[in-house]
């Protein structure tokens, strides 16, 4: 599972359709598979399929429409009238926080422990960098403070929205915060700041490795 960036230069892709990282054409786990291998993410075996897959195509299109509002492009009648109030509940977090959007779909690299991932938005809160994870999902899962340590892990670097040369991110160490949009309109927020989390992400890490080598 461990990759490298073997020289500068090296250059990272993302397949979006079949949810697979490369970097120099070599693929690498992405964050939410190391959760998934390491047995942390939410289980929804039980959840009906057609229900799984809607709820997925929601929270798609949801993402979609809360970056084309951060980028001030968001046309109203492009939002699915299912997807409204969870839009506007992410405007009202921005608006009662003064949260200032810098990018979003960021993807990320880590070259020491060889996993990529792309958060949601990274932007200024309160004056501090902050990746910022949106769930439209029913709750919010223990493991998402572990899916941000894992992008807010320290050495990362980045490459452009659709794949490019990899830099070092310039943030340092981000703050790292969850907002749960609601089908009601409203919000509520779940800050990751505990110390342990990036300990607890280094031991999906390693777990996620030791599985897939005994098979």
């Amino acid at each position: 599972m461990a990759g490298a960036l073997e020289e500068p230069g090296s250059i990272l892709t993302f397949d979006p359709e079949a949810h697979v990282y490369r970097v120099d054409g070599a693929p690498v786990p992405s964050v939410t598979e190391l959760l998934e291998a390491a047995g942390i993410s939410p289980d929804y075996s039980k959840v009906n399929p057609t229900v799984l897959l809607h709820a997925r195509r929601r929270g798609i299109h949801v993402d979609l429409c809360c970056d084309l509002d951060d980028a001030d492009d968001l046309d109203w009648s492009s939002v699915h009238p299912e997807a409204v109030a969870y839009v506007q509940a992410w405007q009202a977090f921005k608006a009662d926080y003064g949260y200032r959007p810098l990018a979003s779909q960021v993807i990320l690299y880590h070259p020491t422990y060889g996993y990529a991932g792309t958060t949601d938005s990274v932007g200024d809160l309160d004056g501090y960098v902050t990746i910022v994870e949106r769930k439209a999902t029913a709750k919010m899962a223990a493991s998402y403070a572990l899916q941000t340590a894992g992008y807010a892990c320290e050495g990362m670097h980045t490459a452009p929205a659709g794949g490019g040369r990899l830099v070092p991110v310039e943030w340092g160490a981000p703050a790292r915060l969850g907002v749960h949009l609601q089908r009601t309109g409203r919000y509520e927020l779940a800050p990751y700041d505990d110390p342990e989390d990036l300990a607890a992400w280094l031991g999906v890490v390693a777990l996620a490795r030791w599985r897939k080598a005994r098979g």
